[in-house]
């Protein structure tokens, strides 16, 4: 062999580990940027949860402000006390007749 071709021969060797290391380092890079836990797919699991988050904080302000408006409305007005009374508790004048109708479930009709 001559001198010139071992560093060749070193030299492609360098090169194929070079080529190898960094295809290595590119693949475990983009896995870890897909699936880990900081990655495209949790990304997006995030952002599905924040929207539905966002759907459910909705629901409760406009739950919230029901509530808050039937709360004013209890402490003003006569009648809104009058009708809880009469729904909640089943409360009735004392001239009334109060009639419980019940309902049967639709097979036990038969």
């Amino acid at each position: 062999m001559s001198r010139e071709e071992i560093p060749r021969n070193e030299s492609r060797t360098r090169l194929k580990t070079w080529v190898l290391g960094t295809a290595i380092a590119v693949i475990a890079l983009t896995v870890g940027s897909v699936f880990g836990d900081r990655g495209i797919l949790n990304l997006v699991g995030k952002r599905r949860q924040v929207e539905v988050l966002r759907a459910e904080l909705e629901e409760l302000r406009a739950e919230n402000a029901r509530l808050s408006s039937e709360i004013a409305a209890l402490r003003t007005s006569p009648r809104a006390i009058e009708r809880l009374a009469r729904e909640q508790l089943g409360l009735a004048r004392p001239d009334e007749t109060v009639f419980l109708i019940r309902e049967e479930d639709a097979p036990a009709r038969r």
